[in-house]
């Protein structure tokens, strides 16, 4: 279910409770917000049981892949009889020592075809199928009558039992109006709504809905037939047959396959960029700009091949790291205000941005060969600290002169951002309207108390990522000074909120990049356990999401109760398709619908569904969304899957293929 809430005690707790031994703090400051400790099983984010062996097998899964749509004006073949008055809608069936067939009235049966007249089955609804309207019979392998009507499935065991399946049985849509079953008892389910395969006799996940423009070219599925194997499935739609066939992936090959992809149609200017096609089918011609947060992106780029590189050895993976970070040091130089930094960038001669140079918040270099992006927030300096951090860790403490022209750059935008009072003045003089770390609106402005955690988490983040880059202690000092005078540490417990907040995934992802670098550095025992214990709690919030990022950055400093296992998951659910279909489920009959609207007013399910019966491309989306996407014509670039495949690859979490 959907946690929608979460009570936190509020207490005043002796500093030694959790460190005896600071080397940091001779004296801990008090922290008055607390999360229990990590000795408590509270917001624990596993239940008890073993952790799993690692690393787990890449082992290969199916994905279901929309094929060919064959144009045809072949109607839906309806068998040619009738039992009595009524025409037949279904072919016979036999089970057992029964021959079974369907009418629009009724289910009908005999046990001597030959010589005997079918007779109409006795009861619908209780002891009979969920409607007396059949709209398909099949027969299974455990000699199991399978029959489809517009209210919902049935079935009838070899010993003559009923069962009947609708939405709180897990089915997606009730209105069935056709039935196959292939060689291993799989299901294959048309509906009014969509294709459905189930899995009767499969342990773990038994439902598969396909709808939308991602599996079929129409909705209405008017007939199904199996192909010449169990790994293709023809859905006559209007117009003509969609083709599904299961194709075999690994999560090690699909990110192979996103890195080809990223380099064949999303390299802009050494950034990851969505491929925006004029034919969403074809895909034969596209174009690609600037984004709003092209360093936030950039960094998950980064942060992947940088990992790819430690993990594997292989030397491509360092230069595509290389040419990624060259485009952020260009963000932090392009503005021509030392440490101020640019939401994005591009040549001035990019067709692409052409449309841009008339928008106010854009501006031209003094050479005039670039124009750059105002007012950048805190997610995109998120994206700088990470980046800065990955690449600095992996490559460039190797390297001396990458070292220190990685020193300068770091050194440049925090000092510009602490000697502004912890703010971003922008170009003009004013704030930016997200660039605020200061404690006089963290600590004193109740408006800003849903950022107070988050914020306070990162500034120290950015801080000690600077002084670990650097090894300059005034960058320490400053971060003691939060942490001590106002209490930053403190607020960072409670760093995830939720209700009567606002259940924010965009905060949810700038976490983890932040959380990432300052539990990896700080070896301080009473600061490392307070980020420990925030970082637990948020993804304890986050379980029931399966959040592969965020999963994977807990798992990297606690394992043993991290949900690796959904994180892998949700890795393998993600199709390899990035088009963002329109994907809906509001209408389906085996959710819930929440009461409230998210803050983009779109309908919440209670519940997460499998990532590849929704449109997701980013970890800000909300995955409770019921209805997401668009027509399909824009393409991710796939960075948001290799960040957390990586990061499960690098902390040996994820064998390779």
């Amino acid at each position: 279910m959907r946690i929608s809430a979460l009570f936190v005690v509020m207490l005043c707790v002796a500093p030694g409770t959790w460190a005896q031994d600071s080397s940091l703090f001779k004296n801990p400051p008090l922290l008055d917000i607390v999360a229990p400790p990590l000795s408590s099983a509270e917001h624990k984010s596993t239940p008890k049981t073993p952790p799993p062996a690692f690393p787990i097998a890449d082992t290969p899964f199916m994905e279901h892949v929309r094929m060919d749509f064959i144009p045809s004006e072949v109607q839906v073949l309806i068998p040619a009889g009738k039992i009595g008055d009524e025409a037949t809608t279904t072919y016979k069936v036999y089970q057992g020592g029964l021959t079974w067939q369907g009418t629009a009235k009724g289910l009908y049966f005999t046990k001597d075809v030959t010589f005997i007249p079918f007779e109409e089955h006795a009861s619908y609804g209780v002891d009979g199928p969920l409607s007396n309207v059949i709209t398909g019979l099949a027969v299974d392998s455990k000699d199991t009558l399978w029959v489809t009507t517009p209210a919902g499935l049935s079935s009838r065991n070899k010993e003559g039992e009923w069962t009947l399946i609708r939405g709180r049985e897990g089915l997606p849509w009730e209105n069935l109006t056709c039935i196959t079953i292939d060689k291993q008892d799989r299901i294959w389910l048309g509906s009014t709504r969509g294709l459905i395969q189930y899995l009767p006799y499969a342990d773990g996940r038994q439902w598969f809905y396909r709808a939308g423009k991602r599996y079929l070219a129409d909705d209405h599925v008017l007939s199904v037939v199996m192909g010449e194997d169990d790994s293709v499935v023809h859905a006559q739609v209007k117009g003509g047959w969609s083709i599904i066939k299961e194709v075999p992936r690994t999560m090690g090959g699909k990110a192979e396959y996103l890195l080809q992809r990223y380099h064949e149609r999303h390299k802009r200017q050494g950034m990851p960029s969505p491929a925006m096609y004029t034919d969403a089918y074809a895909m034969k011609e596209w174009k690609h700009g600037p984004q709003a947060s092209d360093a936030l992106w950039t960094s998950y780029f980064i942060a992947s091949m940088c990992m790819a590189y430690t993990t594997t050895g292989e030397e491509r993976y360092k230069d595509y790291a290389i040419e990624a970070m060259e485009a952020i040091y260009m963000l932090q130089n392009v503005t021509g205000v030392e440490g101020l930094v640019a939401r994005c960038w591009a040549p001035i001669n990019d067709p692409y941005t052409e449309p841009l140079k008339q928008q106010p918040n854009w501006l031209k270099t003094e050479d005039g060969k670039y124009i750059w992006r105002d007012d950048v927030s805190s997610d995109q300096m998120d994206g700088h600290y990470f980046a800065l951090y990955m690449f600095y860790e992996h490559i460039a403490k190797h390297d001396p002169t990458m070292k220190k022209r990685m020193q300068a750059q770091a050194r440049k935008i925090t000092d510009y951002m602490v000697e502004n009072n912890y703010q971003i003045i922008d170009w003009d003089g004013e704030r930016t309207k997200w660039g605020w770390f200061n404690p006089e609106l963290l600590n004193e402005d109740p408006v800003r108390h849903l950022e107070s955690g988050i914020y306070s988490m990162m500034i120290l983040s950015f801080l000690k990522t600077t002084h670990y880059i650097t090894g300059d202690n005034k960058y320490e000092r400053t971060y003691k000074k939060l942490i001590k005078d106002h209490g930053y540490l403190s607020n960072s417990l409670l760093q995830k909120k939720t209700f009567p907040d606002e259940l924010n995934h965009s905060d949810d992802q700038m976490a983890a990049l932040a959380f990432y670098p300052i539990l990896h550095i700080e070896k301080d025992p009473y600061v490392h356990d307070a980020m420990h214990r925030s970082l637990r709690r948020n993804a304890f919030i986050d379980l029931p999401e399966r959040n592969s990022l965020l999963a994977m950055v807990y798992a990297s400093v606690d394992p043993d109760d991290a949900d690796v296992l959904g994180a892998i998951q949700t890795l393998r659910e993600m199709p390899q398709d990035r088009r963002n279909w329109r994907m809906e489920n509001s209408h389906r009959a085996d959710v819930i619908i929440e009461k409230d609207l998210n803050v983009w007013k779109n309908v919440l399910l209670s519940e997460v569904l499998p990532a590849d019966e929704r449109d997701f491309e980013r970890w800000n989306m909300d995955p409770y969304a019921a209805d997401t996407g668009g027509d399909g014509r824009m393409e991710g670039a796939g960075v948001h899957y290799m960040l957390p495949y990586w990061l499960g690859r690098y902390h040996g979490f994820i064998a390779a293929p």
